[in-house]
């Protein structure tokens, strides 16, 4: 009987996988009350510095001098107003994330749906964009 030579099958080589970019570790459930309760924390104190320039504001435009004292009281009615608009942008974050910390959607980019890295929820608690899409926003605006 001959004996037949059995062909090699050469072995495929492993292929490659693409790397994956580590997922960012979201926040859990457990992550969530102390969270919350800077966010309130943060609301407060955002309300409370609103309402004394509101007082401050009244203040200042009571007592008008001269044209020098009233150029200074409109510049300085003018700053007022920039702030409370800085300041109402982010009380409308703030009460955003509370809202969504309800909805359980707390946590996840608005733009790519992945969650936000846990370092980034606990340095900016109402942030709304993973760093990827922050930094993309940002290029894109400049």
């Amino acid at each position: 009987m001959k004996k037949t030579a059995k062909k090699a099958v050469a072995a495929k080589p492993p292929q490659a996988q693409p790397k994956a970019e580590p997922r960012p570790e979201g926040i859990s459930k457990r992550d969530l009350p102390p969270i919350r309760k800077k966010l309130l924390e943060m609301r407060d104190l955002l309300l409370k510095t609103v309402k004394d320039k509101q007082e401050r504001d009244i203040d200042v435009g009571t007592d008008v001098g001269d044209e020098a004292d009233q150029a200074t009281s409109s510049q300085e009615k003018e700053m007022l107003f920039e702030l409370s608009d800085n300041e109402r942008v982010m009380l409308d974050q703030i009460e955003g994330s509370l809202r969504k910390m309800e909805k359980g959607a707390y946590g996840l980019c608005e733009s790519c749906q992945k969650p936000i890295a846990k370092a980034r929820i606990q340095a900016v608690p109402f942030a709304r964009y993973c760093i990827q899409c922050q930094s993309s926003a940002e290029s894109a605006a400049v």
